[in-house]
């Protein structure tokens, strides 16, 4: 198998919806689908190449088009498993990293016995456990009437797509024994400048694509006593039996050896559906019923796996390959116990921290922690105020999703109470992230509940409101480790000035 290697620049705003709909909201991808990738050679090369090597590059299967996966550091980052979970109330990542010691395999090692497990959903991890969580924005947007030039009647519509300036990864795949220079041609048709997505020709899904000498660290496979696979989606994955759709993912769906089993209690997995959306053809294909990228399967095999066996594993399993769909990591060592084992990278920059560092005398640990503070200060600060950019901007949808005439106030928008409320709170939970958001997103309780103010609609989805937005904003600094108290309380202070007033008032231009 030759695989060729590429990364993806978001030159602008690239929409890749969860759903091809046209109605309702639209909830973005955090990933580029490899049939993305597929379509771009697609309408570069299918016209051009005879029947036969057309079926051969786009749906025999044997060239595969990986998803696209974010980078950071010269290294992608992989769905997180969903065997992994942490105890309520504790922070499972800390200065933008997965802690090992706060994560672990309950089918592995049961929970406390009085706390309360949580699953993580979402996001991507490092091999040196890294954390990852894509930026997506949320764009509002009308239809045109082009017999006058204004804006169409009750066409106001929102997309929701991933932000410019990000990179992604994906490869492409091939089997042995194809033609060397049909293969380049199709290189040569993936790298270049792209449009990806939808609404390419209205300010989305500029890219650029190259073509890269080497993807860093690949993922390598572990051992596993007493013949048990484990399997680690990176990607959908559709099974059929007997030509249905099957999210069980029986041994011989897979070609394990006969007398395997699998093990359902001690798997993790999760499922979707959704249609593609043929542009050739203008027309939906059939629904794909899939197991969910993260998902976790096991296995207990009758006879252990050759290696022509687990190559098999790794070329894809399932229909669809030739998309992205199947991806799997065999036998992933970061999941081969009851928690996660990283790869040394982290130790090897500890080591050499430690090798480094400061003489430990009480005026270096005072000047260290005043530095420390001032910097957790200032990280807080920037943070705050990009939050607060966002309410703002959200706010200036709301006024024209709610027809609200210009310098008329919003009614339904946070006061000064509100704001008030978060300033306290920020006091009050020091050094207590997780107790904090909780505080701020209880349903019953919290200061982003129903009817405070915070639940002004900026759009036609149900969820597209200013309380659920900061709240997703929130876990979001809160998964990457970064200071809660810091961020809500500069936030509080921005909110109560009189920019959060003129801008509720639509007089975001005028000085005070």
């Amino acid at each position: 198998m030759t695989t060729f290697n590429f990364e993806v620049e978001l030159l602008q705003p690239v929409i890749i919806s969860q759903q091809s709909a046209t109605a309702g909201a639209h909830q973005s991808l955090d990933y580029l689908p490899g049939s993305l990738f597929l379509g771009l050679a697609a309408s570069r090369l299918y016209a051009e190449l005879p029947a036969d090597q057309s079926w051969l590059l786009f749906h025999s299967g044997q060239v595969r088009f990986g998803d696209a996966l974010p980078a950071t550091n010269d290294q992608i980052a992989w769905p997180v498993p969903l065997c992994w979970h942490y105890l309520k109330g504790d922070s499972p990542i800390a200065d933008g990293c997965f802690s090992a010691d706060a994560l672990f395999d309950p089918s592995e090692l049961p929970a406390e016995a009085d706390r309360q497990p949580v699953q993580l959903r979402g996001g991507y991890v490092c091999m040196d456990g890294v954390s990852v969580i894509p930026g997506r924005q949320y764009s509002m947007k009308t239809a045109i009437d082009r017999s006058n030039a204004m804006a169409a009647e009750g066409q106001l519509f929102g997309y929701q797509a991933l932000e410019a300036g990000q990179r992604f990864r994906f490869s492409l795949s091939t089997d042995d024994g194809l033609d060397e220079t049909v293969i380049q041609k199709l290189v040569t048709s993936l790298t270049g400048p792209a449009r990806l997505g939808r609404s390419r020709s209205a300010q989305f899904g500029k890219a650029r694509i190259r073509v890269l000498p080497d993807a860093g660290p690949a993922p390598t496979r572990g051992g596993r006593e007493n013949h048990e696979l484990v399997l680690w989606l990176l990607s959908d994955m559709q099974l059929l039996n007997q030509g249905q759709p099957a999210l069980q993912p029986l041994p011989e769906l897979l070609g394990l050896p006969t007398g395997s089993r699998w093990l359902p209690e001690r798997s993790f997995l999760r499922a979707r559906r959704y249609s593609v959306w043929n542009a050739w053809r203008r027309h939906h294909d059939p629904e794909r019923q899939v197991i969910s990228r993260g998902s976790v399967l096991r296995y207990q095999l009758a006879t252990p796996l050759s290696e022509d066996q687990l190559a098999a594993l790794e070329a894809g399993l399932g229909i669809h390959i030739e998309a992205g769909l199947g991806q799997v990591w065999v036998n992933p060592p970061m999941l081969l116990g009851p928690r996660p084992v990283f790869t040394a990278a982290r130790e090897t920059a500890a080591a050499q921290e430690i090798i480094f560092a400061a003489p430990d005398t009480p005026l270096i640990r005072r000047l260290q922690q005043r530095v420390a503070a001032r910097a957790g200060d200032l990280n807080g600060q920037q943070h705050a105020e990009r939050l607060f950019a966002g309410l703002c901007a959200r706010v200036r949808d709301a006024r024209i999703w709610q027809a609200v005439a210009p310098a008329q106030p919003l009614e339904s928008a946070p006061g000064r109470s509100q704001w008030g409320r978060l300033r306290e709170l920020s006091n009050g939970f020091r050094n207590r992230p997780a107790e904090l958001l909780v505080a701020l997103v209880d349903e019953g309780s919290g200061v982003l509940r129903e009817r405070s103010g915070w639940q002004t609609a900026f759009g036609p989805d149900p969820e597209a409101t200013l309380g659920n937005w900061l709240r997703t904003q929130l876990e979001q600094l809160l998964a990457q480790g970064v200071a809660l108290d810091r961020v809500v309380g500069h936030l509080a202070v921005l909110g109560l000035q009189p920019v959060w007033q003129r801008c509720c008032e639509g007089r975001q231009g005028e000085r005070t």
